[in-house]
């Protein structure tokens, strides 16, 4: 008796899924939601059509089968965010052009939140990091999507943060640009829908990307996160550098400011929820920002009040702030470490055949003399500042958190 044909359809571990069974279907589904939702006729209502949000329901709900085995999706990534991303994209340059022609019917904010939300699924399911490597990265993206998450923030209500903190991320990619912030500044903030009416100064677009940044370090939930990684990336940029000490300390005063009423007793009952994110949005962007640093040299002034302020006893009454206080300590003290000598042997060959020769005989010379541990030179003593064996103390501490 023959055996059966087998079933690639049934291929799981238990109830986790081996592949992308639903791939044909949902491909399907999401081209007729990126031709509904690429009208543009359609982008002054306030909300899709019924049957869009039918489908857009049903593809969030296919993505959330995935949360267990999420690189399942890994082969259609490219093609689901680049159709979506096609229709954000269009979106956001439309109403950027709109702000010049003050159109009688305004784009509205919400046509597209079903589309945005199934972008921030994408997101949850496999991570932002990977979603990310498929968004668009051109520098004419940069002014659209900072005008059009300008617009959002105008209302920060309960509904809207998908697409918040889908520009958020978006921003943090188009943060890392190979060019000047100021070459590609067009006075964009000079425009009436986004320039501060209560300022008599006009901003630069890199200090107005530092505001709105900080706006949503205070949100909770995503928000946050997307913030910290935007403004985290931005610093790091070599045309911000002088702006990353103001910020620094800008963070520390937000963090002993909002711890203070817990350190004089003012509060009975402990941190207010306010109080408790205006702590966990400065201490989550340092996170990221001590990250992508590449030394501590422009941190000297601010480290002796950090060592301060990461030892407040005011962080003992949240598990999040604790768990991100261990988390920046670790890096700002990574940070700080001098860099490890390079042995001889792994200095790589230069341009000259004195210098080479030179190189690789001073080993040589040294084995004559004495031998050294697995062929490398010993390594020379190297003095590590005081600052970091407070932070290492600050860490062993942590280590009898529960």
């Amino acid at each position: 008796m023959s055996e059966p044909a087998h079933d690639n359809s049934t291929d799981d571990v238990g109830s986790v899924p081996a592949f992308f069974r639903e791939h044909s279907e949902f491909l399907d589904s999401l081209t007729q939601v990126a031709d509904s939702a690429g009208n543009v006729e359609s982008w002054t209502q306030d909300s899709a059509p019924t049957s869009e949000q039918e489908l857009l329901r049903g593809l969030c709900k296919t993505l959330d089968g995935y949360q267990e085995q999420p690189t399942c999706l890994d082969p259609y990534l490219e093609r689901i965010v680049g159709q979506l991303m096609a229709v954000v994209r269009e979106y956001v340059y439309a109403y950027h052009d709109s702000m010049d022609r003050q159109l009688p019917i305004p784009i509205s904010t919400t046509r597209l939140d079903g589309v945005f939300e199934l972008l921030y699924t994408l997101c949850k399911v496999r991570g932002y990091k990977i979603i990310l490597q498929f968004f668009p990265h051109a520098v004419a993206d940069v002014e659209p999507v900072f005008a059009t998450l300008w617009r959002y923030s105008a209302d920060l209500g309960t509904t809207g943060w998908p697409a918040r903190y889908v520009l958020l991320i978006w921003l943090s990619l188009l943060a890392m640009v190979p060019f000047d912030i100021e070459s590609i500044d067009s006075g964009i903030v000079e425009q009436p829908m986004i320039k501060d009416v209560d300022s008599n100064t006009t901003q630069p677009l890199i200090d107005r990307w530092i505001t709105q940044g900080k706006l949503y370090l205070t949100r909770s939930g995503c928000e946050m996160e997307g913030a910290a990684v935007m403004l985290a990336r931005l610093l790091s940029r070599k045309d911000a550098a002088a702006r990353q000490p103001q910020f620094i300390e800008w963070a520390a005063r937000e963090i002993s400011d909002a711890a203070r009423p817990a350190i004089t007793g003012g509060s009975s009952g402990g941190l207010q929820i306010g109080s408790v994110l205006r702590i966990n949005g400065a201490l989550r962007v340092l996170c990221h920002l001590f990250s992508a640093m590449d030394s501590a040299e422009s941190l000297a002034p601010q480290i002796p009040r950090l060592l301060d302020i990461f030892q407040l006893d005011a962080f003992g009454q949240n598990a999040v702030t604790r768990k991100l206080v261990a988390k920046a300590v670790q890096r700002l003290a990574l940070l700080m470490l001098p860099a490890a000598p390079v042995a001889a042997s792994r200095v790589h060959a230069r341009p000259s055949v004195r210098a080479n020769l030179d190189n690789y005989a001073a080993p040589v010379s040294a084995s004559v003399e004495g031998p050294t541990s697995a062929g490398e030179d010993p390594a020379p003593d190297t003095e590590i500042p005081e600052d970091v064996e407070c932070f290492v103390g600050i860490l062993l501490q942590k280590l009898h958190d529960k």
